[in-house]
């Protein structure tokens, strides 16, 4: 294990009907300008869009709206915020939606103190120590966005999409009511869970030694969350079931599972490119190469490869060999109706189209810890997977 120091800030929430404790939260940060982060129709359909009005008129809150903020939010709903907030003297956010509502609305937070174009910070140039404060509601386990201080947004006019993190982004207060997610429907729900699957094994695959702790509670975790899918998948669509996916989706991303050891992450770098190429969703994306992400992992770094797939061989997968847990995960994401492979996707990717890729996701370096993944293994990665 290495050294750390570990603090999650963020007061949650959870359960059905917590979205009253919003009045509280707004009232003892004595919030004077508000904006209001949010998607296109699922804060209205679940009544959260309805309560932000009501809490705000009750507490005498001048409310302001960021709207129809997209999957993979772009930049210029950022720069729109920012300049609402500006212009309006905002000094709270609220964001209710899925990650890329609550992602957007951190750009939004950290941008507002950012003095240059705010796309800068994601591709380097600086982060400002500083963000509007920024509150959330969730209506899809997936992210783990609202109890982490990380951030992924596109730009179409450069045709990329950046990740950040910055402790300063995140949110002091977390909604999250299992209840929203019961009408995410199966494609949103089995790309949700790949999401959370992924970043508990992007923590997981690690060179750092002697972290059996934290290991074992992230396998616990992905077997909570590849049982509580099949349930949900076989027709037993209930609160509780939602309700641990929702969960572990926090846990997966909070840090706990993962501060004591450096993990990896290369495979979310390279999946944004294909995001943002083939418009595939994110989860998906993921699940398309992280199979042969771990075979290339284990062709180049067979030391830490064996030892750690052969645990989750024999604790998540029933005793299994190493070498055969990259099928059986994907057997699970296949068994869910997810894709695992280009082909099966409808893509067909040519030498130029890998090329494009790779030149996409390692346009500011090398990725991964586990491997040191430069543009010849990240091409190797792309073509297994074709």
């Amino acid at each position: 294990m290495i050294n750390f120091t570990y603090s999650s800030p963020t007061i949650i929430h959870f359960g059905e009907g917590q979205i009253v404790k919003l009045i509280d939260e707004l009232k003892k940060r004595n919030v004077k300008n508000l904006l209001f982060v949010y998607g296109k129709t699922a804060v209205k359909k679940l009544g959260i869009y309805d309560k932000v009005v009501e809490v705000t008129t009750e507490l005498g809150i001048r409310l302001f709206e960021e709207s129809g903020v997209r999957p993979n939010p772009d930049i210029t709903s950022v720069y729109s915020g920012i300049s609402k907030c500006k212009e309006n003297n905002i000094d709270f956010i609220f964001a209710a939606g899925g990650g890329s509502v609550v992602d957007c609305a951190k750009a939004i937070g950290l941008g507002y103190y950012y003095d240059g174009d705010a796309w800068d910070m994601y591709v380097k140039k600086g982060i400002p120590g500083k963000s509007l404060p920024i509150g959330c509601a969730i209506t899809l386990a997936a992210t783990g966005t609202e109890s982490n201080g990380n951030s992924v947004i596109s730009n179409d006019s450069t045709d990329e999409k950046r990740s950040i993190a910055s402790k300063n982004s995140v949110p002091v207060f977390a909604i999250i009511d299992p209840a929203y997610t019961l009408s995410v429907n199966q494609h949103f729900t089995v790309a949700g869970s790949i999401d959370i699957i992924m970043h508990i094994l992007e923590q997981y695959f690690s060179n750092t030694e002697d972290t059996e702790t934290s290991d074992l509670m992230s396998i616990g975790v992905l077997k909570s969350v590849i049982e509580n899918t099949n349930w949900l998948l076989n027709g037993k669509n209930t609160y509780q079931k939602r309700a641990n996916i929702s969960w572990a989706s926090t846990i997966g991303l909070n840090w706990i599972l993962g501060v004591d050891k450096v993990g990896d992450w290369a495979t979310h770098r390279l999946s944004y490119a294909i995001t943002k190429e083939y418009g595939v969703t994110h989860g998906s994306a993921l699940a398309l190469i992280f199979s042969s992400w771990m075979k290339t992992a284990l062709k180049y770094n067979p030391v830490t490869m064996k030892w750690r797939l052969s645990l989750l061989g024999s604790e998540l997968f029933g005793g299994i060999e190493y070498n055969e847990v990259p099928d059986a995960l994907n057997k699970v994401f296949n068994e869910w109706g997810a894709n695992t492979c280009f082909k099966d996707q409808g893509i067909t990717l040519s030498e130029q189209n890998i090329d494009s890729l790779v030149e996409n996701a390692l346009a500011l370096g090398n990725v991964g810890t586990v491997v040191d993944i430069n543009k010849e293994i990240a091409k190797e990665i792309f073509n297994l997977a074709k």
